[in-house]
């Protein structure tokens, strides 16, 4: 969350630029609507990109991560 933090909220940011976010970590995120994730155009039932909605982005400034 620390690297989408970085970039911003509201952007899309591609699954191979994301680092340490595997199944169980990308699952938390958005459950707690920290992240949204997008479908790979050619393989739609995989992750081609995820973003960091407005709450992720404000929790990670509250917790410095």
């Amino acid at each position: 969350m620390k690297y989408l933090a970085s970039i911003g909220p509201a952007i899309k940011i591609h699954w191979r630029d994301v680092k340490d976010c595997g199944p169980d970590t990308e699952e938390r995120l958005k459950i707690r609507g920290f992240i949204e994730t997008f479908p790979q155009e050619n393989y739609p039932d995989q992750i081609g990109y995820y973003m960091l909605t407005d709450e992720g982005f404000a929790a990670s400034q509250e917790s410095g991560t």
